[in-house]
């Protein structure tokens, strides 16, 4: 009964900040005070005020449906010893160094009856001690971890590829060898799979060091949404968009069909090196699996301490949403089953996520338009609305780490608003970039076509024009 209130709580504080939202993003639009250039800058004004109130009334709609569908959401029950799978866990290695051991500690630690559970570990040619270090927790567990040395970098991908071929176990497990998981993991992972048409399973991710600097606090705060509120909704219809590598699992005779598809996919005529965790999720959707969400299944993960590698990642991962929005949606607006409500569902979030990235492109330069002519109100309303929007991720950080750390979710409402939002632009128009860009010697730089550097011209050079109207 506790919990349920509980629940009940926390939907009516998402809808009413749901509400607050829709109020906070118009008010922008209706109250800029243009003085003596409105006759200059009405058009202007009437779009801004037309595609915000489209843009606001479509969020509204969508976190709405999530708060509610978040709110039904209820984490599988975990299993006696004796009902529980085979289970191979595989991680994979890149010149990760000592912390690889932490990881695979971690994961011998776990309550899952041994005898049930298979360790892989895979170096992936790393240039460091990584090997070294995955020998070491070889010996220490001795007869419990297998040991994979690909002599060549082959990218995570191809690691997990070559894991995922070796593992014996019903059902394989990932997790990232920046990561540690929870005692309790494992079990709360698999639990799903006891329903047949479940085809993977995405663990709950937490940030491990918070504190190291204001970028991981601000990321713990910003996961606790993503998962949270985003994936309790999302497993609620059985349509996780994406199974993070940090962990998750995936049922074998779900993907080993698609293995050598997923290991061999390009884009634009390139090999796909980044967002594996996302396409072997949108491949498994694909073929009509149900993908899901279990909240007690934690592992903390190492996030960037600089703004720099903040923005290399949430590029790559951009980039990757991109690449995955457009194969989800030509799979799934196909389908067409009224009644369905979980596909109704599903084909409505797609809908959104893919213009809420495709919205920066025309936003940004209005942004600049409005900047320039009224700053104060602009950065008043501006900041008030990333407040306000902050209220679902600082309700979940409550949940999560306690009132103190609220703040942080509030932190990175105002943060990502003038710091974060030029990523998606820029990920759109380098879409074809398959470079990890955080991984030791893996970086390598990056050329532009001359098409879209020719864009990223005309783009900057619109914003331009539009701030001097």
């Amino acid at each position: 009964m506790k919990k349920h209130t509980e629940n009940t709580v926390k939907a009516g504080l998402w809808c009413l900040a749901g509400g607050a939202v829709i109020t906070a993003v118009l008010m922008p639009f209706f109250h800029f005070d243009f003085n003596w250039r409105e006759p200059l800058l009405s058009k202007v004004n009437a779009d801004i005020t037309v595609l915000g109130f489209c843009a606001a009334l479509a969020s509204l709609l969508y976190f709405l449906v999530t708060a509610v569908f978040a709110f039904l959401y209820r984490e599988t029950p975990q299993q006696k010893d004796s009902e529980l799978p085979k289970c191979s866990v595989i991680v994979p290695a890149f010149n990760e160094g000592e912390y690889v051991l932490t990881t695979l500690r971690s994961v011998m630690n776990s309550n899952y009856p041994s005898d049930k559970l298979e360790i892989i570990a895979v170096n992936d040619g790393s240039s460091d001690d990584t090997w070294e270090w995955i020998q070491r927790g070889a010996g220490e567990f001795p007869g419990r971890i297998r040991t994979l040395n690909l002599l060549q970098n082959g990218g995570k991908r191809r690691a997990l590829y070559e894991g995922f071929q070796i593992a014996s176990g019903e059902i394989a497990v990932t997790v990232d060898s920046d990561s540690a998981i929870t005692e309790n993991a494992i079990r709360a992972l698999v639990a799903p799979f006891r329903r047949p048409e479940v085809g993977a399973v995405a663990g709950n991710i937490r940030v491990s060091n918070c504190d190291e600097g204001f970028i991981p606090k601000i990321m713990e705060a910003a996961f606790g949404f993503g998962f949270e509120m985003i994936r309790c909704a999302q497993s609620f219809i059985g349509s996780v968009l994406c199974t993070p590598g940090a962990l998750s699992a995936y049922r074998l005779s779900a993907i080993r069909p698609l293995l050598d598809e997923w290991v061999n996919q390009t884009f634009m005529g390139r090999p796909s090196g980044i967002g594996e965790d996302r396409a072997i999720t949108s491949m498994i959707l694909r073929e009509r699996w149900r993908v899901e969400y279990q909240s007690s299944a934690e592992a903390y993960t190492k996030m960037p301490v600089n703004y720099r590698t903040l923005c290399k990642m949430l590029i790559r991962w951009t980039r990757s949403d991109v690449r995955e929005n457009l194969v989800m949606l030509s799979v799934v607006l196909r389908r067409f089953e009224p009644f369905n409500y979980e596909l109704l569902s599903f084909q409505l979030g797609m809908v959104f996520q893919s213009m809420n990235l495709l919205l920066p492109l025309f936003y940004i330069p209005l942004w600049l338009t409005c900047l320039i002519v009224s700053p104060l109100p602009f950065v008043f309303y501006s900041a008030l609305t990333a407040l306000i929007w902050s209220g679902i991720p600082a309700v979940i950080c409550v949940r999560r780490n306690g009132w103190l750390n609220a703040a942080w979710a509030f932190a990175f409402g105002l943060y990502s608003l003038p710091c974060l939002t030029w990523i998606c632009v820029y990920s759109l128009l380098t879409v074809g970039n398959s470079q990890w860009m955080t991984r030791g010697n893996a970086v390598r730089k990056h050329r532009i076509s001359g098409f879209r550097l020719t864009v990223l011209r005309l783009y900057k050079r619109a914003a331009v024009l539009f701030s001097l109207l």
